[in-house]
Protein backbone atom coordinates (compact mmCIF):
# COMPACT_ATOMS: atom_id res chain seq x y z
CA UNK A 1 0.00 0.00 0.00
CA UNK A 2 1.33 3.25 -0.97
CA UNK A 3 -0.16 6.69 0.31
CA UNK A 4 -3.43 7.75 -0.65
CA UNK A 5 -3.77 5.49 -3.48
CA UNK A 6 -4.13 2.50 -1.27
CA UNK A 7 -7.38 -0.10 -2.57
CA UNK A 8 -8.31 -1.87 0.22
CA UNK A 9 -9.44 -5.12 -0.09
CA UNK A 10 -12.09 -5.44 2.57
CA UNK A 11 -15.58 -7.47 3.04
CA UNK A 12 -18.38 -6.51 0.45
CA UNK A 13 -21.10 -7.08 3.26
CA UNK A 14 -23.67 -3.95 2.84
CA UNK A 15 -23.64 -3.40 6.41
CA UNK A 16 -19.96 -2.28 6.41
CA UNK A 17 -20.44 -0.63 3.49
CA UNK A 18 -23.31 1.52 3.50
CA UNK A 19 -26.03 2.64 6.69
CA UNK A 20 -25.32 2.90 10.79
CA UNK A 21 -21.25 1.82 11.13
CA UNK A 22 -21.23 -1.90 13.41
CA UNK A 23 -20.06 -1.38 16.57
CA UNK A 24 -17.48 -3.74 17.05
CA UNK A 25 -16.32 -5.73 19.66
CA UNK A 26 -13.63 -7.49 18.97
CA UNK A 27 -10.03 -6.04 18.40
CA UNK A 28 -9.32 -6.55 14.51
CA UNK A 29 -5.75 -7.65 13.21
CA UNK A 30 -3.44 -4.15 13.66
CA UNK A 31 -1.55 -4.15 10.86
CA UNK A 32 -4.68 -4.05 8.84
CA UNK A 33 -5.64 -0.55 10.14
CA UNK A 34 -2.04 0.65 11.06
CA UNK A 35 -3.03 2.76 7.58
CA UNK A 36 -6.33 4.20 9.05
CA UNK A 37 -4.06 4.46 12.88
CA UNK A 38 -0.99 6.53 10.87
CA UNK A 39 -3.90 9.03 8.80
CA UNK A 40 -5.57 9.27 12.41
CA UNK A 41 -1.85 10.96 13.87
CA UNK A 42 -1.19 12.96 10.20
CA UNK A 43 -5.09 14.51 10.55
CA UNK A 44 -5.40 12.92 6.87
CA UNK A 45 -8.90 12.86 6.91
CA UNK A 46 -9.36 12.52 2.90
CA UNK A 47 -7.24 9.34 3.30
CA UNK A 48 -9.87 7.91 6.56
CA UNK A 49 -12.90 8.89 4.55
CA UNK A 50 -11.75 7.01 1.66
CA UNK A 51 -11.18 4.03 4.24
CA UNK A 52 -14.90 4.40 5.37
CA UNK A 53 -16.22 3.84 2.05
CA UNK A 54 -14.11 0.65 1.80
CA UNK A 55 -14.88 -0.08 5.64
CA UNK A 56 -17.89 1.53 7.26
CA UNK A 57 -17.12 -0.69 10.75
CA UNK A 58 -13.45 0.91 10.53
CA UNK A 59 -15.23 4.37 11.63
CA UNK A 60 -15.75 2.42 15.82
CA UNK A 61 -13.54 -0.44 15.54
CA UNK A 62 -10.58 -1.25 18.01
CA UNK A 63 -7.73 -0.77 16.16
CA UNK A 64 -5.14 -1.29 18.73
CA UNK A 65 -4.18 -3.68 21.52
CA UNK A 66 -5.27 -1.18 24.59
CA UNK A 67 -9.39 -1.60 22.92
CA UNK A 68 -8.78 2.27 21.14
CA UNK A 69 -11.10 3.00 18.90
CA UNK A 70 -10.32 5.31 15.82
CA UNK A 71 -12.03 8.19 17.92
CA UNK A 72 -9.56 7.79 20.72
CA UNK A 73 -6.58 7.95 18.68
CA UNK A 74 -7.71 11.17 17.15
CA UNK A 75 -8.44 12.80 20.59
CA UNK A 76 -5.03 12.06 21.38
CA UNK A 77 -3.53 13.04 18.04
CA UNK A 78 -3.99 16.72 18.85
CA UNK A 79 -5.65 16.81 15.26
CA UNK A 80 -8.78 19.57 15.95
CA UNK A 81 -10.04 19.33 12.88
CA UNK A 82 -9.50 15.37 12.17
CA UNK A 83 -11.61 14.38 15.38
CA UNK A 84 -14.15 17.68 15.01
CA UNK A 85 -14.74 15.48 11.24
CA UNK A 86 -15.36 12.61 12.93
CA UNK A 87 -17.21 13.50 15.67
CA UNK A 88 -19.78 15.25 13.18
CA UNK A 89 -19.66 11.82 11.19
CA UNK A 90 -20.77 9.90 13.84
CA UNK A 91 -23.17 12.10 15.70
CA UNK A 92 -25.86 10.34 14.55
CA UNK A 93 -24.60 7.36 16.99
CA UNK A 94 -24.36 8.47 20.54
CA UNK A 95 -23.21 4.95 21.60
CA UNK A 96 -20.73 5.68 19.21
CA UNK A 97 -19.06 8.69 21.05
CA UNK A 98 -19.04 6.78 24.09
CA UNK A 99 -17.25 3.09 23.64
CA UNK A 100 -13.97 3.08 26.01
CA UNK A 101 -10.60 1.70 26.07
CA UNK A 102 -9.22 -1.14 28.11
CA UNK A 103 -9.06 1.41 31.04
CA UNK A 104 -12.34 2.19 30.43
CA UNK A 105 -11.99 5.72 29.03
CA UNK A 106 -13.88 7.21 26.17
CA UNK A 107 -12.36 9.82 23.69
CA UNK A 108 -12.75 12.76 25.74
CA UNK A 109 -11.15 11.35 28.70
CA UNK A 110 -8.04 11.44 25.95
CA UNK A 111 -9.02 15.29 25.05
CA UNK A 112 -9.21 16.63 28.52
CA UNK A 113 -5.56 14.85 28.81
CA UNK A 114 -4.27 16.30 25.61
CA UNK A 115 -5.78 19.78 26.43
CA UNK A 116 -7.82 20.59 23.60
CA UNK A 117 -10.42 22.25 24.33
CA UNK A 118 -11.79 21.96 20.78
CA UNK A 119 -12.40 18.69 20.97
CA UNK A 120 -13.56 18.53 24.43
CA UNK A 121 -16.25 21.11 23.37
CA UNK A 122 -17.51 19.36 20.30
CA UNK A 123 -17.44 15.81 21.85
CA UNK A 124 -19.51 17.62 24.82
CA UNK A 125 -21.80 19.12 22.69
CA UNK A 126 -22.68 16.04 20.30
CA UNK A 127 -23.78 13.74 23.08
CA UNK A 128 -23.44 15.55 26.70
CA UNK A 129 -23.51 12.15 28.68
CA UNK A 130 -19.96 11.52 27.89
CA UNK A 131 -19.15 14.12 31.06
CA UNK A 132 -21.20 11.57 33.26
CA UNK A 133 -19.09 8.71 32.28
CA UNK A 134 -16.31 7.07 34.79
CA UNK A 135 -12.97 5.13 33.95
CA UNK A 136 -11.77 2.22 36.07
CA UNK A 137 -10.34 4.45 38.76
CA UNK A 138 -13.94 5.63 38.90
CA UNK A 139 -13.01 9.79 37.34
CA UNK A 140 -14.95 11.73 35.03
CA UNK A 141 -13.76 14.17 32.75
CA UNK A 142 -14.04 16.76 35.66
CA UNK A 143 -11.81 14.65 37.93
CA UNK A 144 -9.01 13.98 35.41
CA UNK A 145 -9.59 18.36 34.15
CA UNK A 146 -8.68 18.89 37.91
CA UNK A 147 -6.26 16.31 38.69
CA UNK A 148 -3.92 15.27 35.17
CA UNK A 149 -4.80 18.50 33.14
CA UNK A 150 -4.81 21.28 35.62
CA UNK A 151 -2.87 23.62 33.76
CA UNK A 152 -6.06 23.66 31.34
CA UNK A 153 -8.05 26.19 33.11
CA UNK A 154 -10.19 26.70 30.41
CA UNK A 155 -11.63 23.03 29.91
CA UNK A 156 -11.98 22.65 33.80
CA UNK A 157 -14.18 25.44 33.60
CA UNK A 158 -16.29 24.02 30.79
CA UNK A 159 -16.81 20.35 31.98
CA UNK A 160 -17.64 21.97 35.71
CA UNK A 161 -20.39 24.06 33.80
CA UNK A 162 -21.39 21.21 31.58
CA UNK A 163 -21.14 18.50 34.13
CA UNK A 164 -24.18 17.62 35.69
CA UNK A 165 -25.12 15.53 38.70
CA UNK A 166 -27.06 13.42 36.59
CA UNK A 167 -27.25 9.26 36.03
CA UNK A 168 -25.27 7.37 34.78
CA UNK A 169 -22.80 7.75 37.54
CA UNK A 170 -23.89 10.86 39.98
CA UNK A 171 -20.49 12.49 39.40
CA UNK A 172 -21.40 14.80 42.64
CA UNK A 173 -22.60 12.47 44.69
CA UNK A 174 -19.77 10.15 44.15
CA UNK A 175 -16.77 10.04 46.86
CA UNK A 176 -14.56 11.12 44.07
CA UNK A 177 -16.29 14.38 43.94
CA UNK A 178 -14.69 15.66 47.32
CA UNK A 179 -11.33 14.39 45.84
CA UNK A 180 -12.08 16.94 42.52
CA UNK A 181 -12.65 19.62 44.61
CA UNK A 182 -9.52 19.57 46.31
CA UNK A 183 -7.41 18.86 43.45
CA UNK A 184 -9.11 22.39 42.09
CA UNK A 185 -8.34 24.15 45.18
CA UNK A 186 -4.48 22.80 45.04
CA UNK A 187 -4.28 23.93 41.15
CA UNK A 188 -5.52 27.17 42.57
CA UNK A 189 -9.21 26.96 40.47
CA UNK A 190 -10.34 28.58 43.21
CA UNK A 191 -13.09 30.68 41.41
CA UNK A 192 -13.90 26.84 39.96
CA UNK A 193 -14.22 25.93 43.60
CA UNK A 194 -16.53 28.37 44.55
CA UNK A 195 -18.98 27.59 41.24
CA UNK A 196 -18.98 23.64 42.20
CA UNK A 197 -19.80 24.52 46.31
CA UNK A 198 -22.43 26.98 44.97
CA UNK A 199 -23.87 24.18 42.99
CA UNK A 200 -23.23 21.43 44.96
CA UNK A 201 -23.36 22.67 48.99
CA UNK A 202 -22.90 19.05 50.11
CA UNK A 203 -19.36 18.79 49.07
CA UNK A 204 -18.11 20.56 52.25
CA UNK A 205 -18.35 17.87 54.28
CA UNK A 206 -16.11 17.90 57.46
CA UNK A 207 -13.04 15.83 55.69
CA UNK A 208 -13.46 18.00 52.75
CA UNK A 209 -13.03 21.24 54.91
CA UNK A 210 -10.07 20.28 56.59
CA UNK A 211 -8.17 19.60 53.31
CA UNK A 212 -9.73 22.38 51.19
CA UNK A 213 -8.07 24.91 53.97
CA UNK A 214 -4.72 23.08 53.93
CA UNK A 215 -4.40 23.18 50.05
CA UNK A 216 -5.26 27.20 50.12
CA UNK A 217 -2.11 26.45 52.70
CA UNK A 218 -0.49 25.61 50.17
CA UNK A 219 -0.94 27.59 47.21
CA UNK A 220 -0.14 30.50 49.28
CA UNK A 221 -3.58 32.00 48.74
CA UNK A 222 -3.31 33.14 45.64
CA UNK A 223 -6.16 35.47 45.12
CA UNK A 224 -9.28 36.53 46.48
CA UNK A 225 -10.82 33.35 45.23
CA UNK A 226 -9.15 31.55 48.04
CA UNK A 227 -10.10 34.11 50.64
CA UNK A 228 -13.68 33.35 49.91
CA UNK A 229 -13.22 29.70 49.39
CA UNK A 230 -11.78 29.56 52.74
CA UNK A 231 -14.62 32.11 54.30
CA UNK A 232 -17.50 29.04 52.85
CA UNK A 233 -15.93 26.53 55.09
CA UNK A 234 -15.36 28.99 58.16
CA UNK A 235 -19.10 29.03 57.78
CA UNK A 236 -20.12 25.47 57.47
CA UNK A 237 -17.96 24.89 60.46
CA UNK A 238 -19.51 28.16 62.61
CA UNK A 239 -22.50 25.16 62.76
CA UNK A 240 -20.36 22.96 65.08
CA UNK A 241 -20.48 23.51 68.39
CA UNK A 242 -17.35 25.60 70.33
CA UNK A 243 -15.94 21.70 71.71
CA UNK A 244 -15.56 20.62 67.73
CA UNK A 245 -14.39 24.03 66.46
CA UNK A 246 -11.41 24.13 68.65
CA UNK A 247 -10.98 20.54 68.06
CA UNK A 248 -10.98 21.03 64.50
CA UNK A 249 -8.36 23.85 64.70
CA UNK A 250 -5.81 22.48 67.20
CA UNK A 251 -5.77 18.46 66.16
CA UNK A 252 -6.17 19.59 62.27
CA UNK A 253 -2.97 22.21 62.30
CA UNK A 254 -4.63 24.38 60.20
CA UNK A 255 -3.64 28.07 62.19
CA UNK A 256 -0.55 26.74 63.15
CA UNK A 257 0.04 25.91 59.01
CA UNK A 258 -1.08 29.29 58.26
CA UNK A 259 1.28 31.41 60.36
CA UNK A 260 4.02 29.09 59.50
CA UNK A 261 3.71 30.01 56.30
CA UNK A 262 2.76 33.64 56.58
CA UNK A 263 -0.78 33.69 55.21
CA UNK A 264 -1.81 36.56 57.18
CA UNK A 265 -5.42 36.32 55.67
CA UNK A 266 -6.66 32.70 56.55
CA UNK A 267 -5.44 33.45 59.91
CA UNK A 268 -7.38 36.79 60.23
CA UNK A 269 -10.26 35.32 58.81
CA UNK A 270 -10.63 32.25 61.21
CA UNK A 271 -9.80 34.40 64.13
CA UNK A 272 -12.63 37.02 63.32
CA UNK A 273 -15.20 34.03 62.99
CA UNK A 274 -14.32 32.47 65.98
CA UNK A 275 -12.55 35.28 68.25
CA UNK A 276 -11.55 32.13 70.74
CA UNK A 277 -9.11 31.33 68.33
CA UNK A 278 -6.56 34.32 69.43
CA UNK A 279 -5.68 32.32 72.64
CA UNK A 280 -5.63 28.72 70.74
CA UNK A 281 -2.33 27.17 71.43
CA UNK A 282 -1.43 24.43 68.76
CA UNK A 283 1.90 21.98 69.36
CA UNK A 284 2.04 23.57 72.83
CA UNK A 285 2.96 27.74 71.88
CA UNK A 286 0.59 31.02 71.15
CA UNK A 287 -0.22 31.77 67.41
CA UNK A 288 2.53 35.05 68.09
CA UNK A 289 5.50 32.84 69.60
CA UNK A 290 5.34 30.37 66.09
CA UNK A 291 5.35 33.76 64.33
CA UNK A 292 8.15 35.10 65.56
CA UNK A 293 9.87 31.35 65.36
CA UNK A 294 9.10 31.35 61.54
CA UNK A 295 9.75 34.92 61.18
CA UNK A 296 6.43 35.96 59.83
CA UNK A 297 6.01 39.69 60.19
CA UNK A 298 2.53 40.11 58.88
CA UNK A 299 1.39 37.23 61.10
CA UNK A 300 2.61 38.78 64.45
CA UNK A 301 1.27 42.34 62.89
CA UNK A 302 -2.01 40.65 63.78
CA UNK A 303 -1.08 40.75 67.68
CA UNK A 304 0.46 43.95 67.57
CA UNK A 305 -0.82 47.38 69.18
CA UNK A 306 0.02 51.03 69.46
CA UNK A 307 0.07 52.02 72.81
CA UNK A 308 -0.95 55.34 74.36
CA UNK A 309 2.95 56.08 73.98
CA UNK A 310 2.71 55.06 70.21
CA UNK A 311 5.02 52.00 70.97
CA UNK A 312 3.88 48.98 69.66
CA UNK A 313 2.94 46.09 71.96
CA UNK A 314 1.04 42.91 71.63
CA UNK A 315 -2.69 42.49 71.86
CA UNK A 316 -2.93 39.83 74.29
CA UNK A 317 0.30 40.76 76.99
CA UNK A 318 2.63 37.65 76.97
CA UNK A 319 2.05 35.66 80.16
CA UNK A 320 5.52 34.38 81.82
CA UNK A 321 4.90 30.94 79.27
CA UNK A 322 4.70 33.60 76.26
CA UNK A 323 7.54 34.90 77.10
CA UNK A 324 9.92 32.86 77.65
CA UNK A 325 8.55 30.75 74.17
CA UNK A 326 9.27 34.31 72.15
CA UNK A 327 12.46 35.10 73.66
CA UNK A 328 13.90 31.93 73.29
CA UNK A 329 12.36 31.53 69.57
CA UNK A 330 13.99 35.43 68.70
CA UNK A 331 16.99 34.26 70.01
CA UNK A 332 17.32 30.92 67.51
CA UNK A 333 18.19 31.16 63.98
CA UNK A 334 16.78 28.67 61.30
CA UNK A 335 18.58 29.23 58.87
CA UNK A 336 16.17 26.98 55.94
CA UNK A 337 13.21 28.88 56.65
CA UNK A 338 11.85 30.60 53.38
CA UNK A 339 11.43 34.30 55.20
CA UNK A 340 15.41 34.01 56.24
CA UNK A 341 16.69 32.85 52.92
CA UNK A 342 14.65 35.60 50.96
CA UNK A 343 16.98 38.42 52.57
CA UNK A 344 19.84 38.40 50.47
CA UNK A 345 23.45 38.04 51.96
CA UNK A 346 24.63 37.33 55.61
CA UNK A 347 24.88 41.06 56.64
CA UNK A 348 21.39 41.92 55.82
CA UNK A 349 19.92 38.17 57.64
CA UNK A 350 21.99 39.37 60.33
CA UNK A 351 20.53 42.99 60.47
CA UNK A 352 17.09 40.79 60.65
CA UNK A 353 17.88 39.00 62.84
CA UNK A 354 18.70 41.47 65.35
CA UNK A 355 15.79 43.84 64.38
CA UNK A 356 13.34 40.51 65.61
CA UNK A 357 15.40 39.86 68.68
CA UNK A 358 15.44 43.59 69.64
CA UNK A 359 11.66 43.84 68.94
CA UNK A 360 10.59 41.21 70.80
CA UNK A 361 12.66 42.11 74.10
CA UNK A 362 11.25 45.60 74.07
CA UNK A 363 7.20 43.96 74.38
CA UNK A 364 8.18 41.09 76.92
CA UNK A 365 8.66 42.28 80.61
CA UNK A 366 12.23 43.73 81.91
CA UNK A 367 12.70 40.80 83.42
CA UNK A 368 13.16 38.09 81.02
CA UNK A 369 15.46 40.20 79.18
CA UNK A 370 18.23 39.08 81.46
CA UNK A 371 16.91 36.09 82.34
CA UNK A 372 18.66 32.66 80.84
CA UNK A 373 17.61 30.36 78.36
CA UNK A 374 17.69 26.75 78.99
CA UNK A 375 20.17 24.94 75.78
CA UNK A 376 20.44 21.28 74.37
CA UNK A 377 23.40 21.19 76.21
CA UNK A 378 22.65 22.09 79.78
CA UNK A 379 24.79 25.15 79.90
CA UNK A 380 22.69 28.10 81.45
CA UNK A 381 23.09 31.50 79.45
CA UNK A 382 21.20 34.90 78.75
CA UNK A 383 19.19 35.18 75.75
CA UNK A 384 21.17 37.34 74.43
CA UNK A 385 24.21 35.57 74.18
CA UNK A 386 22.53 32.88 73.08
CA UNK A 387 21.61 34.85 70.34
CA UNK A 388 25.35 35.68 69.44
CA UNK A 389 26.07 31.56 69.98
CA UNK A 390 22.76 30.43 67.52
CA UNK A 391 24.19 33.47 65.18
CA UNK A 392 27.72 32.49 65.29
CA UNK A 393 28.15 30.97 61.82
CA UNK A 394 26.04 34.18 60.37
CA UNK A 395 27.93 36.66 62.13
CA UNK A 396 31.42 35.26 60.18
CA UNK A 397 29.87 35.15 57.25
CA UNK A 398 28.98 38.67 57.59
CA UNK A 399 32.20 39.99 58.62
CA UNK A 400 34.07 38.44 55.82
CA UNK A 401 31.16 39.94 53.49
CA UNK A 402 32.04 42.83 54.96
CA UNK A 403 35.89 43.31 55.01
CA UNK A 404 35.71 42.21 51.87
CA UNK A 405 33.88 44.80 50.41
CA UNK A 406 35.75 47.51 52.61
CA UNK A 407 39.23 46.00 51.05
CA UNK A 408 37.55 46.07 47.40
CA UNK A 409 35.90 49.44 47.78
CA UNK A 410 38.93 51.33 49.92
CA UNK A 411 41.29 50.35 46.75
CA UNK A 412 39.30 52.18 44.46
CA UNK A 413 38.84 55.24 46.99
CA UNK A 414 42.96 55.46 47.10
CA UNK A 415 43.61 54.91 43.54
CA UNK A 416 41.38 57.65 42.83
CA UNK A 417 42.66 60.06 45.63
CA UNK A 418 46.08 59.66 43.87
CA UNK A 419 45.02 60.47 40.91
CA UNK A 420 43.37 63.37 41.89
CA UNK A 421 46.28 64.27 43.92
CA UNK A 422 48.43 64.50 41.44
CA UNK A 423 46.26 66.55 39.00
CA UNK A 424 46.19 69.29 41.53
CA UNK A 425 49.83 69.99 40.80
CA UNK A 426 49.88 68.97 36.75
CA UNK A 427 46.89 71.66 35.99
CA UNK A 428 46.32 71.44 32.04
CA UNK A 429 47.70 73.85 30.01
CA UNK A 430 50.69 74.21 32.81
CA UNK A 431 51.74 76.96 34.67
CA UNK A 432 53.37 80.64 34.19
CA UNK A 433 56.92 80.28 34.40
CA UNK A 434 57.73 83.79 35.89
CA UNK A 435 54.73 83.16 39.19
CA UNK A 436 53.37 80.00 38.92
CA UNK A 437 50.22 80.67 37.82
CA UNK A 438 48.45 78.37 35.97
CA UNK A 439 48.00 79.61 32.09
CA UNK A 440 44.11 78.60 31.76
CA UNK A 441 42.97 80.08 34.82
CA UNK A 442 40.60 82.54 33.69
CA UNK A 443 38.75 79.99 31.43
CA UNK A 444 35.43 78.68 33.05
CA UNK A 445 36.36 75.05 32.39
CA UNK A 446 39.33 75.39 34.46
CA UNK A 447 37.06 76.65 37.34
CA UNK A 448 35.12 72.96 36.75
CA UNK A 449 38.21 71.06 36.89
CA UNK A 450 39.13 73.00 39.81
CA UNK A 451 36.25 72.44 41.96
CA UNK A 452 35.74 68.80 40.49
CA UNK A 453 39.04 67.78 41.82
CA UNK A 454 39.06 69.34 45.29
CA UNK A 455 35.72 67.99 45.73
CA UNK A 456 36.32 64.65 44.25
CA UNK A 457 40.21 64.66 46.79
CA UNK A 458 37.60 65.31 49.44
CA UNK A 459 34.93 62.55 48.85
CA UNK A 460 38.13 59.95 47.97
CA UNK A 461 39.24 60.54 51.35
CA UNK A 462 36.46 60.47 53.31
CA UNK A 463 35.21 56.98 51.81
CA UNK A 464 38.95 55.80 52.70
CA UNK A 465 38.49 57.08 55.86
CA UNK A 466 35.16 55.19 56.38
CA UNK A 467 36.71 51.93 55.10
CA UNK A 468 39.08 52.02 57.12
CA UNK A 469 36.78 52.09 60.18
CA UNK A 470 35.49 49.45 58.73
CA UNK A 471 38.02 47.05 58.46
CA UNK A 472 39.28 48.10 62.37
CA UNK A 473 35.62 47.90 63.73
CA UNK A 474 35.09 44.67 66.39
CA UNK A 475 32.70 43.13 64.20
CA UNK A 476 30.00 42.33 67.78
CA UNK A 477 26.72 41.24 66.62
CA UNK A 478 24.92 45.13 67.71
CA UNK A 479 27.07 46.47 65.23
CA UNK A 480 25.12 44.86 62.12
CA UNK A 481 22.10 46.37 63.13
CA UNK A 482 23.10 50.09 62.67
CA UNK A 483 27.20 51.13 62.85
CA UNK A 484 28.27 48.94 60.29
CA UNK A 485 25.67 49.56 57.38
CA UNK A 486 25.55 53.36 57.77
CA UNK A 487 29.45 53.29 57.54
CA UNK A 488 29.12 50.96 54.12
CA UNK A 489 26.38 53.63 52.95
CA UNK A 490 28.14 56.78 53.37
CA UNK A 491 31.56 55.17 52.16
CA UNK A 492 29.48 53.97 48.90
CA UNK A 493 28.04 57.10 48.94
CA UNK A 494 31.25 59.17 48.83
CA UNK A 495 32.77 56.58 46.66
CA UNK A 496 30.57 57.40 43.65
CA UNK A 497 30.91 61.19 44.54
CA UNK A 498 34.96 60.50 44.22
CA UNK A 499 34.37 58.85 40.94
CA UNK A 500 31.78 61.28 39.73
CA UNK A 501 34.01 64.59 40.65
CA UNK A 502 36.98 62.77 38.99
CA UNK A 503 35.23 61.66 35.63
CA UNK A 504 34.21 65.52 35.65
CA UNK A 505 37.53 66.90 36.09
CA UNK A 506 38.80 64.29 33.24
CA UNK A 507 36.13 65.90 31.30
CA UNK A 508 36.55 70.19 32.21
CA UNK A 509 40.58 68.61 31.21
CA UNK A 510 39.82 67.58 28.27
CA UNK A 511 37.38 70.14 27.09
CA UNK A 512 40.40 72.85 27.83
CA UNK A 513 43.06 71.45 25.81
CA UNK A 514 40.83 70.53 22.53
CA UNK A 515 38.37 73.07 22.67
CA UNK A 516 40.25 75.41 20.33
CA UNK A 517 40.87 72.77 17.55
CA UNK A 518 38.04 70.63 18.02
CA UNK A 519 35.03 72.81 19.06
CA UNK A 520 32.03 70.34 18.76
CA UNK A 521 34.42 68.14 21.38
CA UNK A 522 32.32 68.73 24.34
CA UNK A 523 29.39 66.90 23.23
CA UNK A 524 30.90 63.07 22.86
CA UNK A 525 33.71 63.99 25.91
CA UNK A 526 30.53 64.31 28.36
CA UNK A 527 28.38 61.41 26.89
CA UNK A 528 32.16 59.04 27.66
CA UNK A 529 32.69 60.37 30.95
CA UNK A 530 28.85 59.28 32.11
CA UNK A 531 29.62 56.25 30.83
CA UNK A 532 31.22 55.30 33.95
CA UNK A 533 29.14 56.48 35.94
CA UNK A 534 26.06 55.22 34.90
CA UNK A 535 28.05 51.76 34.72
CA UNK A 536 28.84 51.89 38.45
CA UNK A 537 24.74 52.77 39.00
CA UNK A 538 23.89 50.16 37.42
CA UNK A 539 26.24 47.42 39.50
CA UNK A 540 26.21 49.06 42.48
CA UNK A 541 22.89 50.60 43.36
CA UNK A 542 20.86 47.69 43.79
CA UNK A 543 23.23 47.02 46.85
CA UNK A 544 22.90 50.19 48.01
CA UNK A 545 18.97 50.85 48.37
CA UNK A 546 19.03 47.63 49.83
CA UNK A 547 21.18 48.81 52.30
CA UNK A 548 19.50 52.35 52.92
CA UNK A 549 15.86 50.16 52.69
CA UNK A 550 17.01 47.83 55.38
CA UNK A 551 18.47 50.62 57.60
CA UNK A 552 16.38 53.63 56.85
CA UNK A 553 13.37 51.90 55.92
CA UNK A 554 9.94 51.37 57.42
CA UNK A 555 9.47 49.11 60.25
CA UNK A 556 9.01 45.47 59.05
CA UNK A 557 6.36 45.37 62.06
CA UNK A 558 3.58 47.13 61.39
CA UNK A 559 0.21 46.68 63.39
CA UNK A 560 -2.72 45.20 61.66
CA UNK A 561 -5.37 44.53 63.68
CA UNK A 562 -7.30 41.84 63.36
CA UNK A 563 -10.24 43.52 63.32
CA UNK A 564 -8.86 46.30 60.84
CA UNK A 565 -10.02 46.19 57.48
CA UNK A 566 -11.53 43.68 55.85
CA UNK A 567 -14.67 41.82 57.89
CA UNK A 568 -14.65 38.40 56.65
CA UNK A 569 -17.62 37.66 58.55
CA UNK A 570 -19.82 40.39 56.97
CA UNK A 571 -22.60 38.19 54.58
CA UNK A 572 -22.66 39.10 51.41
CA UNK A 573 -25.81 40.83 50.42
Amino acid sequence: MRGADVRLSVPSDPSQSRGAPEISENVVDEPYYRPLLQAAFRGDWEFATRFFEQDAASKTAKITSRSETLLHIAALSGQDEFLVNLVELLSPYPEALEMVDCDDRTALHNAVLGGRIRMVKALVRSNPRLTQLRDKEGRVPLGISAKEASVHKEIAWFLAKSTTDDEPSHPFRNPSAIETIIDLTTAGHHDITLYLVGRYPHLLPYKAQVLIIKRVHEVKLRNMAAVELAKQVCIAISYMNNAEITEFFENGDLLYAATVKGISEIVKLCIQFFPDLIRIRPNGSSLPAHAVRYRQARILGLFLQLSSTAELSLVLGPTDEDSQAIMFAAASYFPYHDTVTKVAGATFQMQRELKWYKAVESWVHPLWRNSYMETTGGVNMTYWNGFVKNHQELLEKGEKWVKDTANSCMLVSTLIATVLFAATFTVPGGNDDKNGVPLLLGEDSFLVFTISDVLGLFSSVMAILLFLAILTSRYEARDFLEALPQKIIMGLCFLFLSLAFMLVAFAASLTLVLEERVEWVLIPITLLASLPMVLFVILQLPLLYQMVKSTYGPNIFCPDGIWDGVNYTKQDQ
